[in-house]
């Protein structure tokens, strides 16, 4: 029985952009984003990456400082991620913890301006 690999752990949530933007400004490249729709796995951005780096800056380090990278957002070990470690963690909690928090940000927001409305009548 096979076992899938260890999620980088990103939510979904805005989390990606910033990991993303984490790598880039770590190794002075710009990613290319017309491929992100495409960036499912850790191997996917690494591939960008290796794209986007001169060809005398790939190394056998690379992968291990990728990761280091990717990974400083959800203090997810490293050393467990895989080429083929999805992006998103499969259990999505935070996303729906921050939709729910909106939610609740988004009621406080509208009693306080019926509050406000009432107090000025």
């Amino acid at each position: 029985m096979s076992t899938l690999p260890t999620s980088v752990g990103l939510g979904g949530d805005g989390d990606e952009i910033v990991a993303i933007d984490d790598v880039e400004r770590a190794f002075g490249v710009k990613l290319d984003k017309a491929h992100a729709a495409q960036w499912h796995t850790a191997g996917d951005v690494f591939a960008s990456l290796c794209q986007a780096l001169p060809a005398d800056h790939v190394d056998d380090d690379l992968w291990s400082r990728f990761t280091q990278v990717l990974t400083d957002q959800t203090d997810v070990d490293p050393k467990s991620i895989e080429k083929e470690s999805p992006l998103l963690s499969q259990s999505r909690l935070w996303v729906k913890v921050a939709n729910a928090s909106a939610v609740v940000w988004i009621a406080v927001a509208g009693v306080m301006l019926a509050l406000l409305g009432w107090a000025l009548l």
